[in-house]
């Protein structure tokens, strides 16, 4: 599930989190193997969060029934219990399995939270909006996606509670909310969506993941004094220290890594040092690099295999 992006971020943090209390390799790792973890099950934590609401709209609807609230009953009926994501969750044997498995009771213990997001739905504007429009896939994704970004992702007090609820989690909410927003968009409504059931999308992603670990580590001080080389105006100690691993980083990946073409590698961390440094940090990490990467071809220190070289 976590993919190449969301690695490199997660190794960059670390790196920077730790560098001050000179952590062996090892201690890494087991850092990112944690941090990867706990990325996963927030994720799968949104999907119970919906899978739960539903239950809620179920629940909640068979009341209003029987109280004669008969519009609120419908719209109930064709918005929520007739959405087919929110089906697919509340039948999926895996998302239960994944529960158990981590024992995930977030939800069970602050159910308050989610009957208050059940009224702030139900009494909204957008709520009876929805009730003119056609039941059609598309609307359905539309539905369930402007919930995501209206009234979980910019909800004060759910943010307030994942801050106190897990450490670390607060670090990953913009990443983990533009992964969670892909995944809605991309939900194709057949038999052929699943529920992410592990942490790497493939054991290629972790091996990655752990040998740019070791290449930073192992080459600190090669790696300084490169970078001291193409940047004559700036001491070490005066570049942030986020760009300066941003940097190793991408240098580690021209010299070690044949299959990753030098330009993804290039994109890819200037847009990650925009994010997560500095509005300049791009700029200077993309003239830097580029000097460092002609200088690495002339002295035939990168070499990429077929792959790496598309």
């Amino acid at each position: 599930m976590i993919n190449r992006r969301h690695l490199r971020i997660k190794v960059m943090q670390i790196l920077y989190s730790q560098y001050a209390a000179n952590s062996k390799y090892k201690e890494l790792l087991k850092i990112l193997e944690e941090r990867s973890l706990k990325f996963y099950l927030f994720f799968i934590t949104y999907l119970l969060l919906f899978r739960d609401l539903k239950t809620e709209f179920s629940v909640k609807e068979k009341i209003v029934s029987k109280k004669n609230f008969n519009n609120n009953s419908k719209l109930i009926r064709h918005l929520v219990l007739k959405n087919q994501f929110l089906s697919f969750l509340s039948k999926s044997k895996t998302l239960e399995k994944i529960k158990i498995k981590y024992n995930i009771r977030i939800w069970d213990e602050n159910h308050h939270l989610i009957e208050r997001l059940f009224k702030k739905i139900l009494e909204s504007k957008f709520f009876n909006e929805f009730s003119n429009k056609e039941n059609s896939i598309e609307e359905q994704r539309v539905f369930v996606i402007t919930i995501f970004k209206k009234y979980i992702i910019n909800d004060d007090s759910i943010y307030q509670f994942f801050e106190d609820t897990e450490l670390g989690w607060v670090d990953d909410f913009p990443l983990i909310n533009s992964l969670f927003l892909n995944y809605l968009k991309s939900f194709t409504f057949t038999k052929a969506d699943k529920i992410p059931i592990k942490v790497y999308g493939d054991k290629e992603d972790k091996e990655y993941a752990n040998k740019l670990f070791k290449i930073v580590l192992e080459n600190e001080d090669e790696l300084n004094t490169l970078i001291e080389k193409f940047t004559p105006d700036w001491e070490n100690e005066r570049i942030a220290n986020l760009d300066l691993i941003t940097i190793k980083m991408c240098i580690c990946e021209f010299m070690y890594f044949p299959s990753i073409p030098v330009r993804v590698s290039m994109n890819e961390y200037v847009e990650i040092s925009k994010d997560y440094s500095s509005p300049e940090s791009g700029k200077f990490i993309n003239g830097v690099v580029n000097n460092i990467l002609k200088d690495l071809t002339n002295k035939n220190l990168v070499e990429k295999n077929e792959r790496g070289s598309q």
